[in-house]
């Protein structure tokens, strides 16, 4: 089993997809993840998905999606007795990840200054949506508005559309990479330096870093994007989307030599005219023309056949996929990215996602399952110190359940 990061405890102070997803990351990778959850409700997503049954349990799909290998514990960290028990957690932990508004830790006792002079040793991150400075850093946002707020939403889209949002939420969930590989890297040079370090991950420069191609243009030329539909990033005037018998697909044809092979791919079918099409700056210059010739041989065959014979040919380009169809394939299944773990709370197998690479060639999938809301109060508290008088003093003041 690839878990080099046993033995590493993480305090995870996060909620709804960007926070708990790296710590997800890192329970994936043998940490012991706390999840300090809230006395009403806990984790928001414990909520949300699409299976109401799974919601009305406190164990909604949303919620599922990222919380294996983690243990919960619910605590009033409003209460003084709350931010006590929190903060006598985080003595003992070598990582706090935390995704509240800046400056709300600091208000309950447990800012960047308080914990770090508690321990010495700790790995601090901070989520948020802008960071924790700027005129911005007091808001707060979710991924559909850093989305409209960095341009992505610009390049996305066609003219006639407008602006348009990526459907998935991949802000939140780049942010969750992005926090776990900037912990994974702190906690080694903590390591080294045994200095506290602080981490401040924002979802806004996750989004920038994320259109880097695109924003380094604009900042050393002027370059203003303008929406890309359907069209390829390189700008190849052979790439994009075309019209099949069957369905639709992409084509990239972006060097020379990959157009040339297409030339000799669409030759199979009917005859092309490579020697008119040979120069670069030719086709660049007649990029209409080019696409309709292309067009009139793609159509007369599926999709499926020209993938295949495309790619046979060394020309990227593939069928448009459905995500049903896109997770019945025999690829989706070779690299095993999602699988089952029991959730006794709700009596049935559920699927979740490993981490997103192999080792040695292998998958990391979790073993455990999500844990039920504040399931491992008693024994998280029993652990650090906590009689069990204490603890039933401390529920009956609601400071945990």
């Amino acid at each position: 089993m690839f878990k080099p990061l046993k033995g590493i405890k993480v305090v995870d102070i996060t909620g709804v997809l960007a926070g708990p997803y790296s710590t997800y990351q890192l329970a994936l990778l043998g940490a012991e993840v706390i999840k300090i959850e809230k006395i009403e409700g806990g984790d928001w997503t414990r909520v949300g998905g699409k299976d109401k049954d799974l919601s009305r349990k406190s164990m909604g799909t949303s919620f599922l999606i990222q919380n294996s290998e983690k243990k919960s514990i619910q605590i009033d960290l409003k209460s003084k007795e709350g931010q006590e028990i929190a903060l006598k957690l985080i003595e003992s932990a070598d990582v706090l990840v935390e995704n509240m508004r800046p400056g709300k830790l600091e208000k309950i006792g447990l800012g960047w200054k308080k914990v770090s002079s508690k321990n010495n040793k700790i790995v601090y991150c901070s989520i948020s949506a802008f960071g924790q400075d700027g005129p911005l850093s007091k808001r707060g946002a979710y991924d559909h508005i850093i989305q409209g707020m960095t341009g992505i939403m610009t390049t996305t889209g066609t003219e006639d559309s407008g602006p348009t949002k990526v459907g998935a939420a991949y802000i939140d969930y780049a942010t969750g990479l992005n926090a776990a590989f900037a912990i994974t890297a702190a906690l080694y040079k903590v390591k080294s330096d045994k200095k506290p370090i602080r981490l401040d991950i924002s979802m806004m420069d996750t989004s920038m870093m994320l259109m880097a191609n695109m924003v380094t243009e604009h900042l050393n030329s002027g370059w203003m994007p303008k929406p890309m539909g359907n069209e390829a990033q390189s700008g190849s005037p052979s790439s994009g989307l075309y019209k099949t018998k069957s369905s639709l697909i992409l084509l990239a044809a972006n060097t020379n030599d990959q157009f040339f092979a297409l030339c000799d791919a669409l030759n199979t079918i009917k005859p092309f005219d490579k020697d008119k099409w040979k120069s670069m700056e030719f086709r660049n210059n007649n990029v209409k023309e080019l696409r309709q010739e292309i067009q009139k041989i793609f159509i007369l065959k599926t999709a499926e056949f020209l993938e295949k014979l495309l790619n046979d040919y060394e020309v990227p380009s593939g069928k448009i996929r459905t995500i049903p169809e896109a997770v019945s394939e025999e690829q989706f299944l070779a690299r095993k990215l999602w699988n089952k773990v029991y959730i006794n709370s709700i009596n049935k197998n559920f699927l979740v996602p490993s981490i997103g690479f192999k080792v040695n060639e292998s998958i990391i999938a979790p073993k455990e399952p999500p844990p039920t809301l504040g399931g491992d109060t008693l024994s998280i508290l029993n652990t650090i110190g906590f009689s069990d008088t204490e603890i039933d003093i401390l529920r009956n003041k609601d400071v945990i359940k």
